[in-house]
């Protein structure tokens, strides 16, 4: 893999890419705190178009936004719309993991005409707030934010005890985790300290209503691959009950694994991918 930077709107978003990116790449957009090595063991197996797995802002190698900015969840929707259009690319392959799927698909409704498909791992729909919620949800974001103004960026010592820490929470291996968590990390006096910025670990103060989500959900035209992991994410049964008869071209593969699929069974995963993009063509 070779690594790979774009310039938008003033931040430098650091990559990695199989070779020199097409006019119609496969955009791989990652989970929440995780990083474009989630992709790594993919990237390989990808046969159909060149990959470009993407560290968003605030993760792995990318830059964090300016000092008073927030993570809100359309920021990053805006990100890749930008980057989009920045670079002419068309008929797009989004790729999605977990946050990084819920992104694609409104990248997917609100530029129709510059995404041929999507393929969403462990993600569909979109997370939402009830509307009675939005008062306390807001107050306890605020909190959050203040709190954080107040903390001091950790070091640990040992790099490895990070890495089996977030084996265990994500129920992987460590050998499959290490990527991710190596790009997140960077060297300091006494040991590691996270590259994440800390304010993307900051709750939401707002989410779309179940009515707002029908309406971006709607707008999605292309066809929609979903692939769930067995033991994965079970809110998704929730969101295809509702979403699913929206999205006129989707197909559903179920495999062996949990959330991190395709860490777990790249080359199942892979295989349903470059079945997937052979019928676009």
């Amino acid at each position: 893999m070779n690594d790979v930077t774009f310039n938008i709107a003033g931040m430098q978003l650091a990559g990695l890419v199989t070779n020199e990116p097409s006019q119609s790449p496969t955009l791989a957009l990652h989970g929440w705190l995780d990083n474009a090595a989630s992709f790594l063991p993919l990237m390989a197996l990808l046969t159909e178009r060149p990959v470009v797995a993407l560290d968003l802002p605030g993760h792995g190698l990318s830059d964090h936004r300016a000092v008073g900015a927030a993570y809100y969840f359309v920021e990053w929707v805006a990100d890749i719309v930008e980057l989009i259009e920045q670079q002419g690319w068309q008929n797009v392959h989004l790729l999605g993991h977990s946050m990084g799927g819920f992104i694609s698909q409104l990248v997917a409704s609100v530029i129709p005409e510059r995404i041929q498909c999507v393929t969403l791992i462990e993600a569909f729909g979109l997370l939402t707030f009830e509307a009675d919620q939005t008062r306390i949800k807001l107050a306890v974001a605020l909190a959050e934010r203040r709190a954080l103004a107040a903390k001091k960026a950790p070091v640990y010592r040992e790099k490895e005890r990070l890495i089996r820490l977030r084996a265990e929470t994500s129920v992987l291996t460590a050998e499959q985790v290490a990527p991710i968590v190596e790009r997140n990390l960077y060297a300091v006096e006494g040991g590691w300290s996270w590259r994440v910025d800390p304010r993307v670990r900051l709750g939401s103060p707002f989410r779309y209503t179940l009515e707002q989500a029908d309406d971006l959900m709607a707008g999605i035209q292309c066809p929609v691959q979903l692939i769930r992991g067995q033991t994965g994410f079970k809110d998704l049964d929730k969101a295809l009950l509702r979403w699913s008869t929206e999205v006129k071209k989707l197909q559903v593969n179920t495999l062996t694994g949990g959330h991190h699929v395709h860490l777990e069974c790249p080359t199942d995963v892979a295989m349903e991918i470059n079945a997937f993009l052979q019928q676009q063509s």
